[in-house]
């Protein structure tokens, strides 16, 4: 009797651990790969993040650790100062006349400023803009927001640094589309990638303007263009070609991997940002796509842009492609063999049109 009492008892405990295993709550470490949860860096970004995003799938090499990875540190380059400088005016009237403006990244930085800021005289159409003054804009943006919202404070930190006027003190500054145009030839044919990528991109919104706007596709040269502008590894010009190559085009398709599959423009997108993070581009918690999230949807939790790609903008699947293109496309800028990376020719299946990109300089 006593023999089948233990057993019972023995048998009752078994019961009782796997069920409260089963039960318990889990911390969302446990759920990522060990590559995302060692280290305190890791694991303490684990511990911020939305815990519902944590239940994705999370193999060691698979998408949520490669996309949530910390980018490599900040290039210091010109290009990298313009796109974290808070005003443009210091920059603008340093390289203005000087040997720095002169070289080639130093006429596209110039070009990009007077883009922005400029009043150019003889442009075909309005650049939209946002006339209301700062502090109307502010109190609006207070005025909406929620007293007792949780993310209040990194929201209106954000705001500020979203709403800040970058172009001020270049008001009266003016300058001829041609002019323009011509910053950015010479900025091209000084060499800088970025520039390069930049002129096919305004070739194509050139021909959209003169009525092909569903017809205008990306050219056999163009295309070349792109991958040797990518080829120099300069994160800028990766982001430039990257949102080129995954826009929809009437007749043409990229596609990724040994099976050949056509890319999911989106998620395309999104791994061209995260492979010019590694190779230097500002993908820190200042980036504006963060800011601005940040500020308006409250979306605060993020510290880099692959992570706010993978938390806030990705879905389980687009997470799983970004990390298979991304993979794909290092391969190619690193190797120079573009064999899992290709553009076909032909009819396309008809369905949502992706153009990504700032439009007409």
């Amino acid at each position: 009797m006593n023999a089948r009492i233990v057993a019972f008892f023995a048998a009752l405990l078994v019961v009782v651990a796997a069920t409260y295993l089963a039960w318990k709550p889990v911390s969302p470490a446990e759920l990522l790969p060990e590559s995302a949860s060692s280290g305190a860096s890791a694991g303490s970004r684990a511990a911020s993040s939305p815990r519902g995003f944590a239940l994705a799938p999370a193999r060691p090499g698979s998408a949520p650790a490669r996309i949530a990875r910390a980018p490599r540190a900040t290039h210091p380059s010109l290009y990298n100062e313009y796109l974290g400088a808070k005003s443009y005016r210091a920059l603008y009237d340093r390289l203005r006349g000087s040997p720095e403006g002169a070289t080639g990244e130093g006429m596209y930085v110039m070009y990009d400023i007077l883009r922005k800021c400029a009043a150019v005289t003889d442009r075909p159409y309005r650049r939209p803009t946002d006339a209301r003054p700062l502090e109307q804009r502010r109190q609006e943006f207070l005025a909406a927001l929620a007293p007792d919202d949780p993310q209040r404070d990194k929201r209106i930190a954000a705001f500020e640094s979203t709403a800040a006027n970058r172009c001020a003190g270049l008001e009266n500054v003016t300058v001829a589309k041609a002019d323009l145009d011509q910053l950015l030839a010479g900025a091209a044919a000084a060499g800088d990638p970025k520039a390069k990528a930049t002129a096919v991109e305004q070739q194509i919104w050139q021909e959209r303007r003169s009525g092909q706007w569903r017809t205008a596709t990306l050219s056999d040269n163009q295309i070349s263009t792109l991958e040797q502008a990518i080829g120099t590894k300069d994160p800028g010009a990766m982001v430039v070609a990257g949102r080129l190559l995954s826009n929809t085009w009437p007749d043409l398709t990229m596609r990724v991997g040994p099976e050949g599959a056509a890319v999911e423009a989106r998620a395309f997108n999104n791994a061209w940002q995260v492979l010019a993070c590694e190779y230097g581009y500002p993908c820190g918690s200042d980036n504006p796509r963060l800011t601005e999230d940040c500020a308006y949807n409250g979306h605060c939790d993020a510290q880099s842009l692959p992570d706010y790609l993978y938390y806030y903008a990705s879905s389980p699947h687009e997470a799983q492609l970004v990390s298979q293109y991304e993979s794909a496309l290092r391969g190619a800028v690193e190797n120079g063999d573009w064999s899992q990376v290709v553009v076909t020719r032909g009819a396309k299946m008809p369905g949502n049109r992706f153009i990504f990109g700032h439009g007409p300089g």
